[in-house]
């Protein structure tokens, strides 16, 4: 049996809740984004990844000091910071966003602290890129910033809540104690599910597994997947109720689809009756249609007729008007005719009338020589 060392860190079990660690470990990467962010806010000689690294050590040094700060001022009977440190042992994730907007505010400035500035969708798009940035260029490695987180969440957790406090002499009693504590990490069992999270979340995280199989809801005998229950009762469920087949013509029962053969047996005749009397009022209504369509081909052949009498007359109109205009077409040649006869007489005339004048004169001498 081999013995612990007499540090005190490797005696401890130091296992704690892996999702609020997890919480707490995103926050510490949006802090360092946020204060690098308004740190360097309109300035032209600096950029928020020239400051990362000076920003992080400075975040880091700024919880771990405040943090045990409070802690002491607690043990020692101060009661001033005694809420800030009652939110850390019940809420550490809401604690820790507290100490880091605190750190941010001091690292702003003074174009940051201009009014719309720090709510702007702007700012919000350069903190969650420039969080994309730090992660990619591993600037604050994960496994380093966990390990803060934990030491915090550690310090803050004085109802023990969130972590475990246990210590060990001996080496294996530690390891066997890891094995069974609450805040081991456990991968989910349910096929298909890949989740890990705290012991201590066991229940919960069974409570809302998609991949967990599960009684069917409407009480068949099977069981579905959590994820695939709705469609399990929609589709294929047995006891999925649905509506007679012969509903149509008058069953209006409704039960669960299992029961299907049971039910048309069952009610054999029933559902003959029901297609009898459907048969038959349907033949009323073909009866009924029959006589409407006779009806219509009656009026259709009236309007049929009553439109023939009305081609025809139109026709004798049509006719009666293209005799006139030919008859006024003969009469204006015949008017064009006389014109042209007129013209020639008076041409014709003039043309004696002109031959006549010369031997006007010579008679008139011949008349007063006599």
């Amino acid at each position: 049996m081999s013995t612990v060392e007499e540090d005190d860190y490797s005696s401890r079990c130091d296992l704690c809740d892996t999702e609020v660690a997890h919480s707490m470990t995103e926050l510490l990467l949006r802090g360092l984004a946020t204060a690098s962010v308004d740190s360097t806010t309109g300035d032209i000689f600096k950029s928020a990844s020239s400051v990362a690294a000076a920003v992080k050590t400075e975040l880091e040094n700024y919880l771990l000091v405040r943090t045990e700060s409070l802690v002491r001022e607690s043990v020692e009977g101060g009661e001033d910071h005694l809420d800030l440190l009652m939110k850390g042992s019940t809420r550490p994730t809401e604690f820790l966003s507290d100490l880091i907007d605190d750190f941010v505010a001091s690292k702003r400035n003074l174009l940051s602290h201009v009014s719309g500035f720090l709510s702007s969708e702007s700012r919000l798009n350069k903190i969650k890129d420039f969080m994309q940035k730090v992660e990619l260029e591993n600037v604050w490695a994960l496994d380093v910033r966990k390990a803060t987180a934990e030491t915090i969440l550690e310090s803050i957790d004085m109802k023990c809540i969130f972590h475990c406090p246990e210590k060990f002499v001996e080496q294996d009693k530690l390891a066997d104690h890891r094995s069974r504590c609450k805040f081991r990490v456990v991968v989910c069992k349910n096929d298909g599910c890949s989740a890990s999270f705290s012991a201590i979340h066991i229940e919960e995280h069974d409570a809302v597994c998609p991949f967990k199989d599960l009684p069917c809801e409407q009480l068949c005998e099977q069981h579905v997947m959590r994820c695939e229950m709705n469609k399990h009762c929609a589709t294929v469920c047995p006891m999925k109720l649905i509506n007679c087949p012969f509903y149509h013509v008058g069953c209006e029962t409704a039960f669960p689809q299992g029961n299907l053969d049971n039910h048309c047996s069952r009610l054999l005749q029933t559902h003959l009756l029901y297609v009898l009397e459907a048969s038959t009022r349907h033949n009323a209504t073909v009866n009924d249609m029959n006589q409407r369509l006779q009806l219509l081909e009656k009026a259709q052949s009236l309007n049929e007729i009553s439109g023939a009498l009305d081609v025809r007359s139109l026709t004798l109109i049509i006719k009666e008007q293209e005799a006139k205009i030919k008859k006024l077409e003969r009469d204006i040649k015949a008017q064009e005719a006389k014109m042209k006869k007129l013209e020639n007489d008076f041409r014709h005339c003039q043309s004696l009338e002109t031959d006549l004048l010369p031997s006007i004169p010579h008679i008139t001498y011949v008349s007063m020589q006599g």
